[in-house]
């Protein structure tokens, strides 16, 4: 996507984050225009409406599938699902103190390993002592 799609596309996605019930609701009802108007031309070529409702809902595929394509489309989704998880992660956090704890100091004694290991081996491997070069 480049820089003129993304833009011409911002207000629409900034109207996805704060207000989704309404895109949902407003997309929700253009899919039933859609599926309306299919049903209509079905008619118009001689099928009974049963038939023509079978036949339009085959034709445009699964309406729940379409309507989570259309979501991810937005691309509002990113956010929300991102700050759903961070909600889920801080409550699970709050939950079970103990294990959030343990969790942290492994992660900061594994990171801080990690680094220092990573500098003692650059200064020795990478960049040797001046003495030792000029040999």
């Amino acid at each position: 996507m480049n820089l003129e799609q993304w833009l011409f596309s911002l207000p629409f996605r900034l109207r996805s984050f704060f207000h989704p019930n309404r895109v949902d609701e407003e997309m929700k009802e253009e899919l039933r225009e859609h599926l309306a108007q299919q049903i209509r031309e079905n008619i118009a070529t001689g099928m009974s409406p049963e038939r023509a409702r079978h036949s339009a809902m085959r034709s445009l595929g699964w309406i729940t599938q379409i309507e989570q394509q259309c979501r991810d489309a937005h691309g509002g989704s990113v956010l929300r699902d991102f700050l759903q998880d961070f909600r889920y992660g801080f409550r699970q956090l709050r939950r079970s103190p103990g294990f959030s704890a343990l969790a942290i100091l492994c992660l900061t004694l594994g990171i801080g390993a990690n680094a220092a290991v990573f500098s003692w081996v650059e200064g020795i491997l990478f960049r040797p002592y001046p003495h030792l070069a000029c040999q």
